[in-house]
């Protein structure tokens, strides 16, 4: 227990006769360690420094927060901009779903009045793959002789010479 402890304030004479006994067979260092006296202006000195250092304590405690806050804002906006991203693909996933819907109601209804149309016909299931395979642009084929490399015939019999066969065919 340190001698400067609120407890010991209380404590009685013999005991702390007997602590100052031990002190002295251990060599150890009387009570006051500057072998004098505080006196009135070293009392006021430490009282001043006491109060300097609550102020500054105080000061540099609302100064930790702000610095928090400054350190997390780009991560926050790094956070904020990623979910308004995401919000973003849910309502376009979402209007897509709708749109989707709707063109498979639409084919539903073509294929009902295609089958009242047609009583003749046999009735086959119509798939909406096969509907919208229909409305697809056809492929773009370049016309004869427009082509970027020209096809070259080889014959089949004849190797190279300046080659040299590696494995039998």
């Amino acid at each position: 227990m340190s001698w400067l402890d609120p407890q010991r304030s209380g404590e009685p004479a013999s005991e702390t006769a007997l602590r100052e006994e031990l002190r002295s067979l251990l060599g150890m260092k009387p009570r006051n360690f500057f072998e004098t006296e505080p006196t009135a202006e070293l009392n006021a000195l430490a009282d001043r420094l006491r109060g300097e250092a609550r102020r500054r304590n105080h000061t540099t405690r609302h100064r930790s927060h702000w610095m928090l806050m400054a350190a997390a804002l780009p991560l926050a906006l790094a956070f904020g901009g990623v979910s308004a991203w995401g919000i973003a693909q849910k309502h376009k996933a979402e209007d897509l779903a709708v749109a989707v819907h709707r063109q498979e109601g639409e084919l539903a209804k073509l294929a009902a009045a295609a089958r009242h149309a047609e009583p003749s016909a046999p009735a086959q299931p119509v798939q909406p793959g096969a509907m919208l395979a229909s409305h697809r642009k056809p492929a773009r084929t370049t016309p004869k002789g427009m082509e970027l490399v020209e096809p070259v015939a080889k014959p089949e019999g004849q190797i190279p010479q300046d080659t040299q066969q590696v494995k039998a065919h």
